[in-house]
């Protein structure tokens, strides 16, 4: 009850009226001076129950839990660290997995390329069989896809070519400098025809320039030094035994005819 009496100001007011009734004043402000020490000393006695009670509340609260940095920092660098081995695990199997395939198409492709020198080797053979059966005796030599014979006979250009001609082939057309170093291993005992010579231009020019037999323009060229390369009319091309190209518009020769493989099937 004491404790609400600030709270209600009515009953504050009962208690002066009732008072007021019973007897003079100065009985009337004593007993309310009662009053309110009463009330005084209950709001006194509820805040230090209060304390009490917060005290003790406190007593019991747990501590926070502080969050620990290290311990986070040590999860991440394992996580990393399994990421790295799987990683690294993963890697080491593709690489090795590369590595096979490698061997296996290295391997793959030394089959294809024995396997094509034998088709070449028995095309040229077989080219060869049907020279002889004609009365000569010939001998081809496989390169890429072609056969190559080298004469042993001298002739001028026009008749070395009609020979090769007769044999299925012409005079051979050097496109590479793999090809040219292969004819002049072929050409090391003595000068040779190749199907190289001079052409005009056209029917109302007077200009000369060079063509292969097969009538393209040649685009791989290794002239001897000091030659002059202009072509002239009737100028026919030949390699010296060094290899190098000279032209000339007569004399005899040998002469390399060159017969190509343009449908080679290889079976896997």
């Amino acid at each position: 009850m004491f404790s609400n009496i600030y709270e209600e100001p009515s009953l504050i007011m009962d208690v002066r009226y009732s008072k007021g009734v019973r007897g003079d004043g100065g009985e009337r402000v004593e007993q309310l001076v009662d009053i309110y020490e009463s009330v005084d000393t209950s709001r006194e006695h509820q805040a230090d129950l209060s304390t009490r009670d917060r005290g003790a509340h406190t007593q019991l609260r747990l501590p926070a839990v502080q969050p620990n940095p290290f311990r986070a920092a040590a999860l991440t660098l394992g996580l990393l660290c399994i990421l790295l081995l799987v990683g690294g695990i993963v890697l080491s199997m593709l690489y090795m997995q590369i590595t096979m395939d490698r061997k296996q198409l290295s391997i793959s492709h030394n089959e294809l390329q024995d396997r094509y020198e034998t088709l070449m080797k028995d095309y040229c053979q077989v080219t060869e069989k049907e020279s002889q059966t004609q009365g000569n005796t010939t001998g081809w030599k496989p390169f890429r896809c072609s056969c190559y014979y080298k004469s042993t006979d001298v002739k001028n250009w026009s008749d070395s070519r009609k020979d090769c001609q007769s044999r299925g082939a012409d005079l051979v057309i050097v496109n590479s400098k793999e090809e040219q170093e292969f004819v002049s291993k072929m050409n090391e005992h003595g000068a040779s025809w190749i199907g190289l010579q001079s052409e005009k231009e056209n029917s109302w020019s007077d200009k000369w320039r060079w063509k292969w037999v097969d009538g393209s323009t040649p685009v791989y060229l290794v002239w001897a030094l000091g030659v002059d390369v202009n072509p002239v009319e009737g100028s026919t091309v030949y390699m010296d035994v060094q290899g190098k190209w000279m032209h000339t518009k007569d004399g005899s020769k040998q002469w390399i005819c060159e017969k190509q493989i343009y449908d080679v099937t290889v079976a896997v």
